[in-house]
């Protein structure tokens, strides 16, 4: 059955082979977010630039909004310059220096000196702050009024601008310096006494964020508030923009996308999948599997120090994958529920010794549950061959091994992320992979280690 995309794409696709102005007329009915999604299932970027060029202008700029902007990138290279300038200045700034950031830097200017002098200089100020920060993510236009209004006159003055202003969300009253002294909801606008003042109205405790406020952060004040925008200051409490909630909801997409990648060993990417050859996913993928090869070399080591015991009590290698296993495992469970935690910021570096002491006594139980079942495994196996001196023993020592896996597990799952925070690199890094590796050879020397003072003594 195809879907609503696949089956606008056959009808973008026959349109295309009709005489002129077929296409402008046929997309009228669609919206462009459809138009976009449908635009992006074509393999080829020329054919897509074709689409957009049969577009009207004012709708191929709003079916760009969006595009993944390394999409936007690859169809750009088949339209004209002075085209993609035109289409780039109908976008909000924002969005158009997103594009640009994609792009070659001589490409990028190139974009820029062909856009019309105020909406050019808009987006360079914008490119002049550090990529997923909210200087990049801010919109210049918002409504600006001042405190000695009456509701009447902003009001009035709402109605000559608000066509202008993408979006009204809130009012930002600011002073003769342009520092912002308070916000007022339209709602609160609305509803008012049309004498009042707008400082009778206004909140003045006040959510602002700096221009290099992190990106992730913007997102958690806006959901911790329930707000639609955040007010951009700079450090003099001026106004220099807003951040809106539809793009934080692309920011929350782009990240979690990028954790869940890490979180399975995997380089992060804005590509689609079916826009990577091999040799990308190739690349994406190779440099932690080697990374994670070359560790569990250690595994190896462990199992080589090892094997005459092995040798001796054979029994003792039929439980290495349960008990390495259950270990990795548990560590993942750990690494992912604290990385959440860091991410909504219900943890922080300073809960670190309670997370861990937390997660060492959760290790405990796990491992005492888990345990417990091992015992019993390692009984019903070695029933045959080995006399019940023996079984107790091989069955004590995976007890015991399976209960300081899990526990070793679970508390260095918990500590890495924090301290991977803590030096600034992303805690998904430390991801289930990772834990895994560290988690088999250590697990095996503490395995092996009770078997040399239970089983051998």
């Amino acid at each position: 059955m195809e879907t609503r995309p696949e089956t606008l794409l056959e009808e973008l696709r026959a349109a295309l082979r009709q005489p002129d102005g077929t296409l402008t007329a046929h997309l009228r009915e669609y919206a462009p977010q459809d138009i976009a999604e449908a635009l992006s299932l074509i393999d080829d970027p020329r054919e897509q630039a074709r689409v957009l060029m049969e577009m009207d202008e004012t709708l191929a700029s709003e079916v760009i909004e969006y595009l993944e902007p390394t999409l936007v990138d690859e169809i750009f290279e088949h339209i004209p310059l002075q085209k993609a300038a035109r289409l780039l200045q109908l976008i909000p700034a924002d969005d158009a220096a997103q594009i640009l950031d994609e792009l070659d830097k001589a490409k990028a200017e190139a974009l820029l000196q062909q856009m019309a002098p105020p909406e050019a200089r808009e987006v360079r100020e914008l490119l002049e702050y550090p990529e997923n920060t909210a200087g990049r993510l801010m919109v210049r236009q918002y409504v600006r009024v001042r405190p000695d209004w009456t509701v009447e006159m902003t009001l009035d003055y709402l109605r000559q601008v608000g066509r202008e202003i993408e979006t009204i969300y809130y009012l930002y009253v600011v002073d003769t310096r342009q520092r912002l002294v308070g916000i007022c909801s339209l709602r609160d606008l609305v509803v008012a006494d049309p004498s009042k003042r707008i400082e009778q109205i206004m909140e003045t405790d006040l959510v602002v964020v700096k221009p290099e406020t992190d990106q992730e952060e913007v997102a958690s004040l806006l959901s911790k508030y329930d707000l639609l925008a955040l007010p951009v200051v700079d450090d003099l409490g001026r106004m220099l923009g807003i951040v809106t909630v539809d793009d934080v909801v692309d920011v929350l997409v782009s990240e979690s996308t990028e954790d869940v990648l890490k979180l399975g060993g995997v380089e992060a990417t804005e590509e689609p999948y079916f826009r990577l050859s091999p040799w990308d996913l190739v690349r994406k993928r190779v440099r932690w599997l080697v990374f994670l090869f070359v560790a569990q070399l250690l595994s190896g080591a462990v199992l080589r120090t090892y094997d005459e015991a092995i040798q001796k009590v054979t029994a003792l290698a039929w439980f290495i994958p349960l008990l390495i296993g259950s270990g990795g495992n548990a560590g993942a469970q750990t690494t992912t529920t604290i990385t959440r935690a860091i991410a909504l910021g219900e943890v922080r570096w300073q809960h670190i010794m309670r997370v861990i002491l937390r997660e060492f006594r959760t290790g405990l139980l796990l491992g005492a549950l888990v345990g417990a079942i091992g015992v019993l495994n390692a009984l019903v196996w070695t029933r045959i061959g080995y006399d019940w001196h023996d079984q107790l023993r091989i069955a004590l020592t995976v007890g015991l091994a399976q209960v300081g896996i899990i526990t070793l597990a679970t508390t260095v799952g918990a500590g890495l992320p924090l301290i991977a925070k803590r030096l600034n690199i992303d805690p998904a890094v430390m991801s289930a992979p990772f834990i895994t590796t560290i988690v088999d050879a250590s697990g095996l020397l503490l395995y092996f280690t009770l078997a040399q003072l239970i089983v051998f003594r």
